[in-house]
């Protein structure tokens, strides 16, 4: 299980710098988050304002290269999630532990949900309610995404002092 941490957290972080690298000329004076204004564009006017100053061949692919850090995302914060809650006594930290696992992977598919919408309202399929659900899935899976990465970091000085204990 460690082997598939290491793998999947190399696979986050090579992702994060493939996707700032190519999704770099998205980020302007009116998009400072480059696609993460996107993902959070919840009017059809703020949509289009951020359309007017993109090229939409970039923001395509780092759509879709966007697929690829989900499955390596999701897979590093529920294997962590798993290991960190193994570390605890059997208690509330522990079941906290096991049910982020399950939010890990609640994350990965509010993404993809956001990721498909992001593609329909690029093309100008959208309305203010799509808009507003791929608002929501970006904000609801940004909270677990940090929840789970503060379990995290809770967890680290119990796993340093259980670490031979699994």
């Amino acid at each position: 299980m460690k082997k598939n941490l290491t793998v999947t957290a190399i696979a986050s972080i090579l992702m994060i710098v493939v996707l700032r690298w190519q999704g770099a000329p998205l980020k302007t004076l009116d998009s400072p988050r480059a696609i993460v204004d996107l993902e959070l564009a919840d009017t059809p006017q703020r949509l289009h304002a951020l359309l007017l100053n993109w090229d939409l061949s970039v923001v395509k692919m780092n759509i879709w290269l966007d697929f690829l850090f989900i499955v390596s995302y999701t897979l590093f914060l529920s294997l962590a999630a798993a290991i960190c809650a193994m570390k605890w006594p059997a208690g509330i930290m522990r079941q906290l532990g096991l049910t982020l696992v399950r939010l890990a992977y609640l994350a990965g598919i509010l993404d993809i949900t956001e990721n498909l919408l992001m593609l329909q309202s690029i093309t100008g399929n959208f309305t203010g309610l799509s808009l507003q659900f791929t608002y929501y899935c970006a904000a609801i899976k940004f909270v677990l995404a940090a929840f789970i990465l503060l379990y995290l970091l809770v967890s680290l000085p119990v796993a340093a002092i259980r670490k031979n204990k699994i």
